[in-house]
């Protein structure tokens, strides 16, 4: 019997649609129990580097107000610096801000349920919701849930590309479509180029296309064809901002890679000194395992405790051994399988996993970029037991894996505050006209500045990019406005008093009797603001 297409569906899209709602609705509920992001990025760059990009202050009038971070790619907080600028409630932007969660939880499930597929369909949709409640409640995923560090956003990008790369590999033709192949670079381009981390994962999922069992040279052209996406979706998301970069301080990216662009803003060497993740063999060796509950510093600033990772890097091990073992007997599976973890979509998943972990240790380790692989650990710890074991074996080991992991994991912590009546309830004392503020400490203060006057100017003079015994450009360029400045000058400083020995370098001190409080509803409350006057002889 001949069923017509349209019949068949229908009921499709219907249970899309269904799965896409209820993914977007459960993190949207969650992001709200959460309550509203109050952490250092936001505080210190999200929302004020869209604020003054879009008011064109970001280069020229003020200068490293947000410290290094006022030179990133402003794009992905546009939205949610209009929404704030509209007075939104902070539960709607809450809203908007958990949206990508929901996205990246359609494409898993959607992920899942394709490499699951040699399971009954009861066991299929058990092992796909345990999956996904692995997943999705780790340590890193939750604690930035509803937040503004944007690593959601690109974790949706990231699990639509992966998602269309396995359907179109797994399917029955050795060819991927020249389209879709083109459209999963493109995703991927677009989120490198709103987040530079998110670079690791396009590397990574260029990899599965070069593992595939076909020709090499079907591989290197589905490969290129990705490549080509890639490179369309960087010239739409980073491309204008690269040549804005490149225009007024000639580096692409500064200031990063400068040891190899050489500007003259910059010293010619790295901006991140190199002090997060493994520097010895053994740490390289044991470190999935040494991601349980490292100490601060090691992959991240803030402390938790987070067992998936280690989990999975144990059965890896185990899986691993027992394939080598089964191969020196002449056996063709090492232990009895609830389904083949061998077959191509598996391994394409896995390659991804495995390429986009080393570059993350390679370049940076800071696990809280790490979503992506956060979210596949859950599919891939449950493919993996049901590899291992026996069904009814697998179906308790991977009940107690769900209850197990949920009941240990400590979420990371950035920051939140309770919501409000405005997202920023910010108080500011009184400004007097042409005023040149500057920022002495390298807290996170520039969320302020959107609430001072419009003819102020901002300075970063001491922070994590600016300080008084630099010598370059950018720090030649900030002493010069303080210098000819010929308006009242402020300092701004949290905790107040920061930064005295840097104004006495620009010969300026504070005003006795001349300091207010900057009140806000966040953390870094009050932020000290002091009237300055020249000492001196101006330099």
């Amino acid at each position: 019997m001949n069923i017509p297409r349209p019949l068949v569906v229908a009921p499709v899209r219907y249970a899309n649609a269904a799965l896409l709602v209820t993914c977007v609705l459960i993190a949207s509920l969650a992001a709200l129990w959460l309550k509203q992001d109050a952490s250092w990025d936001l505080l210190n760059y999200h929302f004020y580097d869209p604020w003054a990009w879009l008011g064109g202050r970001t280069f020229d009038w003020d200068i490293a107000a947000a410290q290094l971070q006022t030179f990133h790619n402003p794009l992905a907080d546009v939205p949610f610096y209009l929404l704030v600028a509209a007075n939104a409630d902070p539960r709607v932007i809450t809203l908007w801000l958990a949206l990508p969660t929901g996205v990246a939880a359609y494409f898993f499930v959607k992920i899942a349920w394709q490499l699951l597929a040699d399971l009954r369909p009861a066991e299929r949709v058990s092992a796909t919701v345990a999956a996904a409640a692995i997943g999705f409640t780790g340590a890193m995923g939750v604690g930035q849930l509803g937040s503004t560090t944007d690593e959601w956003l690109i974790t949706s990008f990231t699990m639509a590309s992966l998602w269309l790369l396995l359907r179109e590999s797994t399917a029955a033709s050795a060819r991927p479509s020249n389209s879709v192949l083109m459209l999963a670079g493109l995703l991927m381009g677009i989120a490198s180029g709103l987040k530079l981390t998110a670079a690791t994962y396009a590397v990574g999922l260029c990899a599965t296309l070069l593992v595939r069992r076909f020709s090499f040279s079907l591989n290197m052209r589905a490969a290129t064809l990705y490549s080509m996406g890639v490179a369309g979706g960087l010239a739409i998301s980073l491309g204008p901002w690269c040549y804005t970069l490149w225009a007024h301080f000639r580096n692409p990216l500064f200031p990063y890679a400068n040891q190899w662009f050489r500007s003259p803003w910059w010293e010619l060497q790295s901006v991140l000194p190199d002090r997060f993740g493994p520097h010895t063999v053994s740490e390289w060796v044991l470190l999935p395992f040494k991601l349980l509950a490292p100490p601060r510093g090691f992959v991240s600033e803030v402390s938790y405790v987070d067992a998936r990772l280690p989990l999975l890097y144990g059965l890896a091990i185990i899986a691993a051994g027992g394939q080598l073992f089964a191969r020196t007997q002449g056996a063709t599976l090492p232990l009895p399988a609830s389904f083949h973890m061998t077959s191509r979509g598996w391994r394409l998943t896995s390659t991804a996993f495995v390429v986009s972990f080393s570059v993350w240790a390679a370049l940076h380790s800071i696990l809280r970029y790490t979503i992506p692989l956060e979210i596949l650990s859950g599919v891939l710890v449950v493919g993996l037991l049901g590899y291992l074991l026996r069904t009814r074996d697998a179906t308790a080991a991977v009940t107690l894996a769900v209850v197990g992991l949920i009941a240990t994991t400590i979420w990371s912590d950035w920051g939140r505050v309770d919501f409000g009546p405005a997202w920023f309830d910010v108080r500011v004392p009184h400004i007097e006209p042409n005023a040149l503020v500057l920022l002495t400490a390298d807290a996170p203060m520039s969320y302020v500045l959107p609430f001072f006057p419009p003819d102020a100017r901002y300075v970063g003079i001491r922070n994590n990019i600016n300080d008084p015994s630099r010598h370059n450009r950018l720090a030649e360029k900030i002493a010069a406005v303080v210098r000819e400045h010929r308006g009242p000058l402020y300092a701004l400083s949290f905790p107040a008093g920061a930064g005295e020995a840097d104004l006495r370098v620009h010969h300026l001190q504070r005003v006795a009797d001349g300091c207010a409080d900057v009140r806000t509803n966040m953390p870094t409350s009050p932020i000290q603001l002091c009237r300055l006057e020249r000492i001196g002889a101006i330099p």
